[in-house]
This record gives C-alpha cells, structure tokens and sequence, in this order.
C-alpha cells in the first residue's frame, strides 16, 4: 500500500513539475510572439494608412487632370480648394484619405483648406532678383536689411556658375574657410532645405521664409494664387497689390469661391487689369518693370500636396508629401 502511495505522489509531482515547465515555457512564448505580433499588427496599419494616403495623391493627379482652365489657374480651380474631393474621404468602413494644408489669416488658430498648394505661387530662389530676395527676408525673415542683403547675395553666388563673390555674397572661399568645410554648390537649388546651407540663414529664418518660396518652375509667380505679401515683395507696391487680391476675391470678398475673378492672359495681364482696376501711372510702371523682369504670370505648372491616409477610430496616420507637375511627374516624396 505504501509503495502504491509513493508511486503515486512521484506520478503527480512528474505531473506538477510538467504543468510548470509546459506553463514557464508558454510564458517565455507569449513574451517572445506578443511583440512580433504587436509589430506585425503594427506594420499592417502603418501599410493601409499608406495606401490611403497614396490614394490622396492619385487624386490629387485626377483633379489636375480634369482642370479645364489651361491658360490660367486660379484658387477657384478644382485642384485648390474641394471638399468633396480632398476632405475625409473613406476608402474602407475604418480608413480616409485628406490632402489639406493649413492656411493663415482665418482666426486666431487659422485655418484649413483640403487640396493642392500650387508652387508658382511663391518666389522661385532660383531665379528672383536680389532685390526681390531682399524684401522677401526683411519681412519674412524678420531680419536687417543688411542681413537681408548678405542673405540675397549670398543665394546669387551659390546659384550662379562662377566663383566671384558679390560685394556682400559668400562663394568658395567662405564655405570651405568654416569649422566643417563645404563648397559651394555654384549650381540651383534642388530642395528648400539647401537654404540652410547659404551664409546667414538660421533654422529660425528658414522656418519663417520657407512657406514664401519655392525651387520649381520657370521663376513667374502667379498672381491669380500668390499671397498679397508675394505680390508686395515682387515690387508693385501694398496698395497695388491689395487692389489685385480685392479684384481676385469677387463680390464675397473671399479667395478660393466660385465668384473669385481670374486674370486669363500674361501676354494682355497689364491691359486686363487696367480695364478692371482704377489704376495710376506709377501702378502701370510697377506692373510693367515686374513683368519685365518674368516675375508674374497667370499659369502654374508644379503642386505640392500633403495626403494623410487616417483611421476612423484612432490617432495613427501617415503623410505623404509631394510634389507633382502638369504632366504627372512626381518632383518631390517624402513619407512621414
């Protein structure tokens, strides 16, 4: 009887022993699969909100391609301002797409508009005057005019193809006379980001002047789309220039509407705008030297875009940034 007892106390400490190396061996499974499935889940929603952002950007190609203003592009057109194609729109019970980008001057927070930013409507840095470059980082910038100056020269020398500084310019010999030398790239700028590379831009001035300008393009700024600060720092003065954008916003006073006005022509734009604006002989010079010089327009050829690919229920999103021109090649990707 006894043996029969301890047989059985061995059997059921065997089966103890078992149960607990069978449970610490779940444990250590568990801890090492929970994290691979938490990244595998993980993976899998960061690559639906890709493609729900990708589509943003597909749709932001269909609207440029059924725009039928050819001539001209205005804030009124189907890529700049659309709700019913750019704003929360599902793909899935759980997933939407939005391509928006936030806009100043509507309140104290501002405000939102879903669609495209088309690039002419900024100042081109790879081909502005810099005089033009001046005004645009004394009042962006919030920097001197003499710093102003430097910065405007110092973007002439690193585009230009030579290596003879402007009076207040930086070429070869300053950058490769700092702590960790570099040249001169004596060739136009690529990305916004080289900016930061040209004597006296800071990351605080970049951060305030990059909204205003632009690397594509032909260097005309549209003035059917540019701000009415734009328009000022291309020279054609405050008043003119508040004149063109009341003209723009229609009889809601508003940008962006179906009222908005649109000059159609860069060939007749001085005389189109003199037939509708009360406009003086010192107007007409301003207009005349700007238009001279290539720096207004009626057309736009390149957009940027920000597509974010979002779920319903959750925080989680992904943002696609890009850019695009009229023939659907894509300049600019990045994936945040």
């Amino acid at each position: 009887m006894e043996k029969e007892v301890s047989k059985t106390g061995s059997v059921l400490i065997a089966v103890l022993w078992s149960l607990f190396l069978l449970t610490a061996l779940a444990l250590v499974i568990n801890a090492s699969i929970t994290p691979q499935l938490t990244l595998a889940a993980s993976l899998r929603d960061r690559m639906a909100l890709r493609y729900l952002a990708e589509a943003g950007v597909q749709r932001s190609l269909l609207e440029l391609r059924s725009d039928e203003t050819e001539e001209y592009d205005a804030l009124n057109n189907p890529w700049a301002d659309n709700d019913e194609a750019f704003k929360e729109i599902f793909l899935t019970d759980i997933g939407y797409f939005s391509v928006e980008h936030e806009i100043a001057g509507e309140g104290e927070e501002g405000g939102k508009r879903y669609g495209l930013i088309d690039e002419e409507r900024k100042i081109n840095i790879n081909t502005a005057p810099v005089d033009v470059l001046t005004g645009l980082f004394v009042n962006a910038g919030e920097v001197s005019d003499q710093e102003a100056e430097e910065i405007a020269e110092s973007i002439g020398d690193w585009r230009d193809g030579d290596d003879e500084a402007m009076d207040n310019g930086a070429e070869n010999n300053y950058y490769q006379g700092l702590g960790a030398p570099y040249a001169c790239k004596n060739a136009n700028f690529d990305v916004l980001e080289e900016l930061l590379l040209v004597k006296g831009v800071t990351q605080g001035i970049f951060d305030r002047v990059k909204g205003y300008v632009t690397v594509y393009g032909e260097g005309a700024v549209n003035i059917n789309t540019a701000d009415e600060a734009v328009l000022q720092w291309l020279g054609i003065g405050d008043d003119l220039a508040k004149k063109i954008v009341d003209y723009r916003n229609g009889g809601d006073g508003q940008g962006a509407t179906e009222d908005d006005n649109a000059l159609e022509s860069a060939q007749s734009l001085i005389p189109d705008l003199s037939a509708r604006l009360s406009l003086s002989a010192e107007d007409i010079e301003k207009l005349t030297s700007a238009q001279n010089a290539g720096l207004l327009g009626v057309r736009s050829d390149f957009y940027r875009g920000e597509s974010y690919g979002r779920f319903q229920d959750r925080e989680a999103a992904v943002k696609i940034i890009f850019v695009v021109n009229r023939d659907e090649t894509i300049h600019f990707w990045k994936e945040m």
